[in-house]
């Protein structure tokens, strides 16, 4: 089982930052907020009959302030969390969603409830009415307060698309439904010129559909039907124009990027072979997608276009080797344009950013299972949350030193006693001069049999200690050392290793690795 951190050194304005986490603790959570004195809010749910959601409160350092829920009492149905935001004032808003039974859950109701910053509920909606089969996916919160909730409901023509607009009181504002039948609701966000725009995907068949409605809940256009494979996304820019990546269907060669006037004409498409999920438009005006490398390769890939429709640069390993990060699941800009995307390697939540210039930022990897949402925080801090919760910071780092970074694997995991156990350690110098000198120390688990150890550069010395001189590691150099044991007896052992070198190293943080392994009987 891998337990490393990425910290690749990235170029701004001439200087270098590196990541590292500052935190990584209970509870998780499927989605995340930031407020403006930056305590940090998750949702979660329990899946139980009469299970709840619970909101938690943690300040910027991590520390819980305090988790509270809604008792619902009700044994035939359990609450889903679906999104959290805060308001101007600073209370919470939650969506969510009421389910019906357990083994083989149905939607029942959609339901919005807002809690003061000491965790106080102030209003709980459930709605339409009993068993209506609707569902929520996100919230928005408007400049005034009011809510706007993304979610399936009941319109004139059947259960389709809605958005319902709530006041700051619960009260509803507006209901707008899904005419052409562009599908189930899949994302909402704010356009810069001040409206909606809306993602869908076909509950039915390869397509996706889109809507961008007004302030007042009035659609400006609506595009159904479109062929695609894979999920797709929207982002507009300041001059009402939509970009929308779905995936190339039928050819399946890779994903279409579309631009859309404000009427929903199309402007111009391209073809890109990296498979787009999602997309987002900087700054600069210019829309950045992101996805895997192709249809059938796992990882983090990015591409960005201008506003014309040229490729500016492609970056289809922005995780670096090894990752393969896969259930995508949230992509967000910073203000400089620098993308941040949060995915999974199926053992560790994973936060990938590449930079507005295509140059890639760094990978940062958390126990936690798989991250489901971002926020962004003072001084460039990161916020996620999946199956735990973490902060990672981004600092400045002299833009002359060095920067060991420490990644260990231990296969197999498990292993059998008795069979030969391989562990993986690799020395990568991620600064810009030469670290020379540079040696991995490692301890050898207790309870194992040492076989060999090989490098790919010097030599190794030592059980426990087993210390490997590895010489001069230049900008972008690495050198592995791979060493074979044998478990002895059933149980956990855990390998640690750690990089040092003649220089001073000013991000000590991704110097050590750990890597544990469960051993089985023969």
């Amino acid at each position: 089982m891998k337990r490393c951190l990425w910290a690749t050194p990235l170029f701004i304005a001439g200087a270098a930052l590196a990541q590292t986490t500052a935190w990584v603790n209970e509870p998780g959570g499927v989605s995340i907020a930031v407020d403006a004195a930056e305590n940090v809010y998750t949702v979660r749910w329990d899946y139980n009959p009469a299970g709840d959601i619970y909101l938690a409160k943690r300040n910027a350092n991590g520390a819980l302030l305090w988790e509270t829920r809604f008792d619902n009492t009700d044994t035939t149905r359990h609450e889903v969390a679906t999104w959290v935001d805060t308001d101007a004032a600073g209370n919470i808003l939650v969506s969510g969603t009421q389910r019906s039974g357990f083994s083989s859950p149905v939607n029942a109701n959609s339901l919005l409830m807002k809690f003061a910053p000491d965790g106080r509920l102030l209003w709980r909606r459930v709605y339409d009415s009993n068993f209506d089969g609707s569902s929520t996916r996100k919230l928005l919160v408007d400049s005034d307060n009011s809510i706007l909730v993304l979610g399936l409901g009941t319109g004139p023509a059947g259960q389709v698309s809605t958005i319902r607009k709530f006041d700051a009181q619960g009260n509803t504002v507006w209901a707008w439904f899904d005419a052409l039948g562009i599908g189930a609701p899949v994302n909402l966000k704010w356009t810069p010129d001040g409206a909606l725009l809306l993602s869908a995907r076909g509950i039915t068949g390869s397509i996706n559909g889109y809507a961008k409605i007004d302030r007042n809940g009035q659609t400006l256009f609506s595009l159904p039907a479109i062929n695609s494979l894979t999920v797709g996304d929207a982002a507009g820019d300041s001059s009402g124009n939509s970009y929308l990546i779905n995936g190339d269907y039928p050819g399946n060669a890779g994903s279409v990027l579309r631009k859309i006037d404000p009427s929903g004409n199309t402007l111009w498409q391209r073809l890109h072979p990296m498979a787009g999920f999602r997309v987002e438009v900087g700054p600069d005006q210019a829309p950045l997608i992101s996805g895997f490398p192709n249809a059938g390769t796992a990882g983090a890939a990015f591409a960005k276009h201008d506003a014309a429709g040229t490729l500016l640069w492609t970056q289809l390993d922005a995780d670096g080797p090894g990752v393969a990060s896969l259930s995508h699941a949230q992509m967000k800009l910073d203000t400089a344009g620098h993308a941040y995307l949060a995915a999974s390697t199926l053992f560790e939540m994973a936060v990938t950013k590449v930079n507005a210039n295509g140059s890639i930022g760094w990978t940062a990897l958390m126990p936690g299972s798989a991250a489901y949402a971002l926020a962004f925080g003072a001084q460039q801090r990161v916020y996620v949350t999946g199956g735990l919760t973490a902060r990672i910071d981004q600092q400045p780092v002299n833009p002359g030193a060095i920067d060991l970074a420490v990644t260990l694997t231990d296969a197999p995991d498990p292993v059998r006693a008795g069979a030969n156990l391989v562990y993986t350690a690799t020395v990568r110098n991620l600064g810009n001069l030469s670290a020379t000198l540079a040696r991995l120390t490692t301890s050898l688990p207790r309870n194992v049999m040492f076989v060999s150890s090989v490098p790919t550069q010097g030599s190794c010395s030592g059980t426990r200690p087993m210390t490997c001189t590895l010489g001069t590691l230049a900008p972008g150099a690495s050198a592995t050392v791979v060493v074979t044991v044998k478990p002895l007896i059933r149980g956990t052992l855990t390998m640690s290793a750690s990089a040092s070198g003649a220089e001073t190293d000013p991000v000590p943080a991704n110097n050590a690795a750990t890597a544990t392994t469960s051993v089985v009987a023969r």
